[in-house]
């Protein structure tokens, strides 16, 4: 091999690993990235930023507003993280479960697992009163949603209090923004098993969710929720709704298709069994 071959060698995977960082911070950028913002990132040029952006956005993994001119995330990156879960048969198991707490509460029903660490929601159900979608493999506010904190809640409390440092923004008037609150908050959940988010992510809304363990003594896997308006759920509502997710949560937990570990990213465990890279 001569010294330009491994020069071609090396520039490759220079780019192929600029490509995934690219992908990676569409998929956590809600508002998008101009060329500016890609190429900043990557501390490359704006023509090699553009490259790799209109490959992706060739393959459809990314597209570009015609409009603010900004590049967003495309579905396609989604099924890709869905097809390893489809491998794993884990759709195929819970999907069932998921529809029937659908049907039996009208609302939103929504199933996380662990991405690089923090729960990302995969799948939803709808009932037919809701509307709401959810694009799949989507990430959340960890200290206003019910499925963030009951994650949380699993952490150990000094665990717990680093993963927040970021910042606990007040997205309404409910959301705990206190750390002491935030503790109380999460040993109530960690004792109760079940965390409630009421008007704390969005107003007028609330939900309840609650962890997933195919072992009662091991790790969780996942979480599951309910989300519903206040304008049409009683409290008496959301008392169903705790009794109906626990109980789903037990039989997608019964129903676990990993019986091994399942990595889906660098350091991530989901379960006790399968690995899916």
């Amino acid at each position: 091999m001569t010294e330009g071959d491994k020069d071609t060698q090396l520039d490759s995977l220079v780019t192929v690993r600029r490509t995934m960082e690219v992908l990676e911070m569409l998929a956590d950028a809600d508002a998008g990235l101009s060329l500016s913002d890609i190429a900043k990132a990557l501390d490359v040029n704006k023509s090699i930023a553009l490259r790799i952006t209109t490959t992706l956005e060739t393959l459809n993994y990314l597209y570009r507003n015609s409009e603010n001119k900004r590049f967003y995330a495309g579905y396609k990156i989604s099924n890709v993280g869905l097809r390893l879960l489809s491998r794993a048969r884990l759709i195929d198991e819970c999907q069932p479960v998921l529809r029937r707490l659908a049907e039996q509460t009208g609302e939103l029903v929504l199933f996380s697992v662990l991405d690089r660490d923090v729960p990302r929601w995969v799948l939803a159900a709808t009932g037919l009163r809701r509307r709401l979608q959810v694009e799949p493999m989507t990430s959340m506010e960890i200290h206003s949603t019910a499925t963030g904190k009951a994650w949380l809640a699993t952490l150990p409390e000094d665990e717990a209090l680093r993963r927040l440092q970021g910042g606990m923004r007040a997205l309404t008037a409910h959301t705990i923004t206190d750390p002491d609150s935030m503790i109380a908050e999460l040993r109530n959940i960690r004792a109760t098993g079940i965390s409630y988010s009421n008007q704390e992510n969005e107003v007028g809304i609330a939900s309840v969710a609650t962890g997933i363990r195919p072992d009662p003594s091991g790790p969780y896997v996942g979480f599951v929720s309910i989300t519903a308006p206040l304008v049409r759920a009683s409290p008496e509502d959301f008392e169903r709704y705790r009794q109906l997710v626990q109980y789903a949560a037990h039989s997608l937990g019964d129903r676990w298709p990993l019986p091994v570990t399942v990595e889906f990213s660098d350091g991530v465990v989901l379960g006790n069994g399968l690995r899916v890279l």
